[in-house]
């Protein structure tokens, strides 16, 4: 059966976080699961998160998915039903794609800072590895790898920027991040399936000249 992309605009399909929830300082796997229990709420998703629903959409472990929960619900930042705790408050928003392009936790956690940070007139920021790192807890080889993997990914475009030191010389600076749009992101992650189903479907077909030849006795075609 042909993969046939499900369409529709990745821009109006997005929920909000508060921004409070940096002040938490959860390390990356934490914040996943966090946000991910956001967006069950904003979308009013029937029943309960599972350990198996977040384990698959994060990649994380069962074991680290139950631990996260005990220490959210034990910080008051979820119910003990796994609902999270909102109200009246300042917010930043992610695309619901977030969870469906299959990123692992550190890549949403770095996206999420990202777009928190980002200025909402140019769609960029420029930051250090630190202070990414500082944010959702990892290093800075951590965050590196992450940001190279949404770069693949289509989510953002980097910049080398320049400063000029006391002595006059110029040196590299942060990078400058530019939150593309999500669409592209979609697209990429299509054109990819299709791809390698694509190539599958070649796949098979080689393997079924070459069993039909080997029962011929002759050469493949």
């Amino acid at each position: 059966m042909a993969y046939i992309p499900y369409r529709r605009d990745p821009s109006a399909f997005r929920f909000p976080l508060p921004n409070r929830i940096w002040k938490h300082h959860l390390k990356y796997p934490d914040f996943s699961v966090l946000a991910y229990l956001h967006y069950r709420h904003h979308r009013k998703l029937p029943g309960r998160a599972s350990v198996t629903e977040l384990t698959g959409t994060l990649g994380l472990k069962p074991g680290a998915v139950r631990r996260i929960l005990d220490a959210l619900t034990r910080q008051g930042l979820v119910t003990p039903d796994l609902a999270p705790v909102v109200g009246r408050e300042k917010y930043f928003s992610l695309p619901d794609e977030v969870f469906y392009l299959n990123l692992g936790s550190a890549a949403i956690a770095v996206y999420a800072f990202l777009l928190y940070r980002e200025n909402r007139k140019t769609y960029q920021c420029t930051l250090s590895y630190k202070a990414i790192g500082y944010a959702i807890g990892a290093s800075n080889n951590t965050v590196r790898k992450y940001v190279l993997e949404l770069e693949a990914a289509g989510l953002i475009a980097t910049a080398r920027t320049v400063v000029v030191g006391a002595d006059g010389m110029e040196r590299n600076g942060c990078l400058r991040y530019t939150i593309l749009p999500v669409q592209n992101a979609v697209e990429l992650r299509d054109r990819q399936r299709l791809a390698a189903l694509d190539a599958a479907v070649e796949r098979q077909r080689v393997k079924e000249r070459l069993a039909a030849s080997a029962r011929k006795g002759g050469p493949v075609a």
